[in-house]
C-alpha cells in the first residue's frame, strides 16, 4: 500500500492551478467538491471531475475526490466521481459506521454502473466532530475499502468552540491516530490548524508533532505545504541507515542466540527491532517499493 505523506487539494474550477499539479511533488491530489465550491457552482464542478481526473491521471498523479457531506449532494457526487481514473473518495463528516455504510453502498452501485470491480474506489473517512472521535475505532474497522481516517481539525475545533492549536486538539488527534493504527490503516491530519501556509516553521512543527502522535501524512491546502509534509512524514536517509543498522545487528544477535543487545548506548530488543523494521517498510512504501 502506498504511503501518503502529502495529498494536495486542487481547485477544480481554476485551470491554472490544475495545469501545475504534476510539478508539486505531492503523493496524491484531491479534487474538491465540498467547502471550496459554492452551492451555485456544485453542478459545474461535479461535471468536470471525470475529464479532470483523466488529465491528472495521465500526468502520473493519483487522484482523490472530496465529496459533499449532505446526503442529497453526496448522492450526486459519487456517481460523478467514481471512475477508472479516481483512486478514492474523501468522505467528510463521518460520524457513524451506518453513515459511512450508506456512502459505500452508493460507491458500490456507481462502480457497477461504470463497469469497475467492486472495491476499486478506496475511502478516506474524515472525522470532524466530537461524535466521530468517540466512534473512531468502529469507523476505522468498518470496511476494507478504508485506506485511512483523517482528523478534520478545523471543523472539530469550530464545533468545540476552541482554537485549533495542539494543546486543545491533542486528545482527539491522538484518538484518531490510535484508531487508525489499531485498524491497520493510515492516519491523516494534523493536531493543529492547516489554514496557515505562510509560516513554514510553524507548519513544520505541527507536522512533526503529528508524526510523533502516529500520523502518516496530511492533506495540503497550498503547494508550499507539500515539501514540509513530505519531509515530516517521510524517512530521512539518516533514519533509514540507523534502522537498517539496528536490524542488521539485532538479527545477528538473534542468530547467536541473544534476545537483547546494547547498541550505541541503548538496549535493543524485539520492540526496538520491530520499530526499525517498520521504518524500513515505510521508506519502501514512500519509494514505491
Amino acid at each position: 500500500m502506498q504511503h501518503y505523506r502529502s495529498i494536495l487539494f486542487l481547485p477544480i474550477l481554476q485551470p491554472r492551478f490544475l495545469a501545475k499539479a504534476h510539478l508539486r511533488e505531492a503523493d496524491a491530489v484531491i479534487l474538491d467538491l465540498e467547502d471550496s465550491i459554492v452551492h451555485a457552482r456544485k453542478a459545474e464542478a461535479r461535471a468536470l471531475v471525470a475529464e479532470t481526473a483523466a488529465d491528472l491521471h495521465g500526468r502520473g498523479l493519483q487522484v482523490f475526490v472530496r465529496i459533499n457531506s449532505q446526503p442529497e449532494l453526496a448522492a450526486l457526487d459519487i456517481p460523478a466521481a467514481v471512475g477508472a481514473n479516481v483512486h478514492g473518495l474523501f468522505v467528510p463528516k463521518v460520524d457513524t459506521v451506518q453513515q459511512l455504510a450508506e456512502h459505500i453502498g452508493h460507491v458500490s452501485r456507481a462502480e457497477a454502473a461504470a463497469g469497475l470491480p467492486d472495491g476499486h474506489t478506496r475511502i478516506v473517512a474524515l472525522l470532524e466532530t466530537p461524535r466521530s472521535i468517540f466512534n473512531a475505532l468502529a469507523i476505522a474497522d468498518s470496511s476494507p475499502r478504508l485506506l485511512a481516517i483523517s482528523f478534520g481539525v478545523e471543523d472539530y475545533a469550530s464545533i468545540m468552540e476552541q482554537e485549533p492549536e495542539p494543546r486543545a486538539m491533542s486528545h482527539a488527534a491522538e484518538t484518531v491516530a490510535i484508531a487508525a493504527k489499531a485498524a491497520g490503516i493510515q492516519a491523516l491530519g494534523l493536531p493543529g490548524s492547516i489554514a496557515r501556509f505562510d509560516d513554514a516553521d510553524a507548519m513544520r512543527e505541527v507536522a512533526r508533532l503529528a508524526r510523533r502522535l502516529g500520523y502518516t501524512g496530511s492533506a495540503c491546502i497550498h503547494p508550499a505545504q507539500v515539501p514540509i509534509f513530505n519531509e515530516a512524514f517521510g524517512v530521512s536517509d539518516d533514519e533509514a541507515r540507523q534502522a537498517a543498522r539496528v536490524v542488521e545487528v539485532y538479527e545477528k544477535a538473534m542468530a547467536d542466540g541473544l534476545g537483547a543487545i546494547a547498541l550505541d548506548g541503548r538496549m535493543i530488543d524485539i520492540p526496538i527491532y520491530d520499530r526499525a523494521l517498520a521504518t524500513l517498510r515505510r521508506a519502501q512504501r514512500i519509494n514505491g517499493g
